[in-house]
C-alpha cells in the first residue's frame, strides 16, 4: 500500500487501529508523526502532537520500554526514532499473546475452584425448590397436563371447581392425558362433590368418557379442597385470595413426598366414605 507521508497521520482510521492494538491515543499520535519524519527532538514531538511538555518524556520512555520507539544522540541532542513497524507491532502482539495466555491460566484456576463450589451448593439445594406457584390459567393447564403424562401408576383428584380447562380444547387435552395414562396400566381415581355434578353438564360428559376408559370415580356431598396427587408426591391444589382479592385460579405445585402422603392419607378417608357415581347415571 502505497501512502504519502501525512495521509497515515491524517486518516484517524489509523489512529484507531494502533489504540486497538494497545497504545494510548498519545502514543499512537507520536508513532504516526514519527513515521511521517523519521526522527524528531521531545520538543518537536510535543509542539507537532500538541502534549504537555511535562507529560512529553514520560510517554516517550513507555514507548520506548514497550519497544515502538527508540532514543539516540546526536551531540548534546536526543531524538526519537520509530520502531520498524513489523518489529513494532510484533511487540505489541507477543504482550497481548502474552496476556492471553495469563488470562487463560487464571481462569481454568477459577473455573476448577467455582465449578467445585458451584456442585457443593447444588448438593446443598434451595429449601424451597419443590414448591412452585401458578398464577393463570394457562400456566395451570399445561402444568396439569405435564403431571398426568410423567405419573408413573397413581392419579388421586379431589375434582371441584374453579377449573383450568374452561374451554373444549384444554378439557380435551387433559382428557387425553389421563387416558393414555390408564392405558399404560395407570390408576385413575377422581371424587366429585355432588354440587359439581348437579350443575356442570359437561363434566357429567366428561366423567362418562373418562369412566369408559377406566376412570375411577366417586361421589361426596363436600371436598375440603380441589387437589391432585400424583404417585403419592407430587401435588398440585389452590391457594385462596385474601379477603377482598381477586378470586381468580391460583395452583400450588408441591414435590415433596412427606407432603404427598399426608394428602393421599386425606383422599384415601374420603374416598372410603364416597359413593359409587356409575350407578347414579341410570336415574338420570
Amino acid at each position: 500500500m502505497d501512502l504519502k507521508r501525512t495521509q497515515i497521520v491524517d486518516d484517524p482510521k489509523y489512529l484507531r487501529s494502533l489504540i486497538s492494538l494497545g497504545l494510548t491515543e498519545r502514543e499512537a499520535k507520536i508513532y504516526l508523526t514519527l513515521l511521517t519524519r523519521g526522527f524528531m527532538t521531545a520538543i518537536e514531538l510535543q509542539e507537532k502532537v500538541d502534549i504537555p511538555r511535562t507529560k512529553i518524556y514520560e510517554i516517550l520512555q513507555k514507548m520506548i520500554n514497550r519497544g515502538i520507539c527508540l532514543e539516540k544522540r546526536i551531540g548534546r541532542n536526543k531524538i526519537y526514532e520509530p520502531v520498524e513497524p513489523k518489529i513494532a507491532f510484533q511487540s505489541l502482539l507477543e504482550v497481548f499473546k502474552n496476556e492471553v495466555k495469563r488470562k487463560e491460566e487464571v481462569a481454568q484456576e477459577l473455573i476448577e475452584v467455582c465449578t467445585s463450589c458451584f456442585n457443593a451448593s447444588k448438593e446443598i439445594g434451595n429449601p424451597l425448590d419443590f414448591i412452585e406457584i401458578l398464577k393463570d390459567k394457562i400456566q395451570i393447564h399445561r402444568k396439569y397436563v405435564s403431571v398426568v403424562e410423567s405419573t408413573r401408576y397413581e392419579l388421586l383428584t379431589f375434582n371441584k371447581g374453579p377449573y383450568a380447562c374452561d374451554n373444549p380444547q384444554r378439557l380435551r387435552e387433559q382428557q387425553i392425558a389421563e387416558t393414555e395414562l390408564m392405558k399404560r396400566g395407570g390408576i385413575c381415581k377422581n371424587i366429585y362433590e355432588t354440587f359439581e355434578i348437579e350443575n356442570y353438564q359437561w363434566l357429567v360428559e366428561y366423567i362418562k368418557e373418562q369412566q369408559l376408559d377406566g376412570q375411577q370415580a366417586k361421589l361426596v356431598d363436600f371436598l375440603p379442597i380441589k387437589m391432585v396427587i400424583s404417585d403419592g408426591e407430587r401435588v398440585m391444589l389452590p391457594l385462596e385470595g385474601r379477603s377482598g382479592q381477586s378470586i381468580d385460579l391460583v395452583m400450588c405445585y408441591i414435590n415433596h413426598k412427606a407432603f404427598g402422603n399426608a394428602c393421599k392419607i386425606l383422599f384415601d378417608h374420603l374416598w372410603e366414605k364416597a359413593r359409587e357415581i356409575d350407578i347414579l347415571w341410570s336415574g338420570r
